[in-house]
């Protein structure tokens, strides 16, 4: 091969032109050594340009050399996935769809979050005839962007998805999980503070009198024990207004209080007197004291009473009537 191409490229007896070949810039310093479409390899290869005839060319049967790349361009890294992205452009212009998506899948299958190859995948298939391979491949991007924390991009890919396809169950299945991923965005709320448990209260038992002198009406109320000894009392109506409140007094251990001791109940352990009023007196007469109530004071806690009629109507006649 190399002995023939310098049959071409010397001169003929008698030939007054000049030799076919010329200088060579920055390598070789006879081109025709190695044949012309080599020498065009190796001036690409060395990112230098060599000057070629274009009759030994024609020659040859090949074509003048592409402008070789800079030194710069050769010197920088290419990665896989761009390498194949390339590939798979140059297969699409090749007219072989079906190598350049195989490519694609191995660019993404490399870097799962390369944009350009996911798009570009997405659109080959949708424009292939395969709508749902590209719902599944706008779906799988979204996948793998959640757990890197990025909703906001994967939003936007949604977006932008439902534009090139319009509603798919890939696509709604993918608006699903960002929704749980923006719900993650805010602290869960707090566990509610459990309702106390209900409890019965127990009532205080109470002894009354009824004291009118003609001008006001007295109520003398007695009672509680050890356990229940109320430190207030009050009265109120149906709407929980308060009419009246006293504190009450203690009785002393063996101190006789005013009101008639019951057979069988303990002492009282404490008394106190409220002023009360014409209904309120009625009601008592009648054992009926409803809207009234009278709660005693335990602790922080207003208590209901159970209320005895002692018979005591001092400047009045007596009331048999009984009050629970």
């Amino acid at each position: 091969m190399t002995g023939e191409l310098r049959e071409f490229s010397g001169t003929r007896p008698g030939d007054t032109k000049e030799p076919l070949e010329r200088p060579a810039r920055g390598g070789f310093t006879r081109p025709g050594e190695r044949g012309g479409a080599r020498d065009v390899e190796d001036s690409v290869r060395m990112g230098t340009e060599i000057e070629i005839d274009p009759r030994l060319l024609a020659l040859q049967g090949t074509r003048p050399a592409v402008p070789a790349p800079s030194e710069a361009t050769l010197a920088a890294p290419r990665s896989d996935v761009e390498a194949l992205k390339d590939g798979a452009a140059m297969l699409v212009q090749a007219g072989n769809r079906v190598a350049a998506i195989a490519l694609l899948w191995s660019a993404i299958a490399i870097e799962p979050l390369d944009l350009g190859a996911h798009r570009r995948l997405a659109a080959m298939l949708a424009n292939a005839g395969d709508p749902d391979g590209a719902a599944n491949e706008y779906a799988r991007y979204i996948d793998f962007v959640l757990p890197t924390g990025d909703v906001g991009r994967a939003a936007a890919e949604l977006s932008y998805g439902a534009t090139m396809l319009g509603g798919h169950p890939a696509l709604h299945e993918a608006a699903e999980k960002i929704a749980l991923a923006v719900r993650a965005l805010v602290p869960a709320l707090p566990e509610p503070a459990p309702l106390p448990i209900p409890r019965l209260l127990p009532k205080v038992d109470l002894r009354f009198c009824v004291h009118d002198d003609g001008r006001y009406r007295w109520l003398q109320l007695e009672g509680g024990h050890a356990d229940l000894a109320p430190s207030a009392v009050r009265l109120l109506d149906g709407d929980d207004n308060v009419l009246n409140m006293r504190p009450c007094i203690a009785i002393a251990h063996g101190q006789k209080g005013h009101a008639p001791a019951i057979d069988g109940e303990p002492p009282s352990v404490a008394w106190a007197v409220l002023g009360v009023s014409d209904d309120v007196v009625a009601a008592l007469d009648a054992g009926d004291l409803p809207p009234y109530r009278i709660e005693a004071q335990i602790g922080d806690e207003w208590l209901s009473t159970s209320l005895a009629d002692t018979g005591c109507r001092v400047g009045r006649r007596a009331a048999r009537a009984a009050v629970s």
